[in-house]
């Protein structure tokens, strides 16, 4: 196709952009449908129970009971100095940093963790993140059906 025949779709007036569909935000969409979750307008979760530490979070993709996805996608939200505490679950799960630094302690070796910088955690390996002065935001992901399938085991509280 030339450029003459391509349409004009980057104009003070109209651009590409804004002829998009905004995200429908519904992550329990059935599956094998294509959806966008706008992660802005996702509320956070969490920084509440001192057993997880102050860490928040959204959960952007993520299936339930009845609609269960091929993985779980969210955002982590540390402000400065917050903490996830040391703990493991069953499945492997990635981070990807997204703003921010801190450190992932992962069976005891410290990784950094910063924008641009993925990090994998082996399946039950124990595990804790502590921000650096700014803060962090890093995604997050397990290769499970929905968030609600991960069961979080504390280091502090086991016996």
């Amino acid at each position: 196709m030339s450029a003459a025949a391509l349409p004009i779709l980057n104009t003070p007036e109209v651009t590409f952009v804004d002829q998009l569909p905004q995200a429908d935000n519904n992550p329990l969409a059935p599956t094998g449908m294509a959806f966008t979750v706008d992660a802005a307008t996702t509320p956070l979760e969490g920084g509440t129970d001192p057993t997880y530490g102050t860490v928040q979070w959204r959960t952007l993709i993520s299936g339930n009971e009845q609609t269960k996805r091929e993985f779980v996608l969210g955002i982590a939200e540390f402000e400065p100095f917050g903490t996830l505490l040391q703990h493991r679950h069953d499945p492997a799960e990635f981070y990807l940093g997204i703003e921010g630094d801190g450190i992932v302690t992962i069976d005891g070796v410290p990784h950094r963790v910063a924008a641009g910088i993925a990090v994998y955690v082996p399946a039950n390996a124990e595990h804790g993140i502590v921000a650096g002065s700014c803060g962090l935001r890093m995604t997050y992901g397990f290769a499970e059906g929905a968030f609600s399938d991960v069961e979080y085991r504390f280091s502090a509280t086991s016996s």
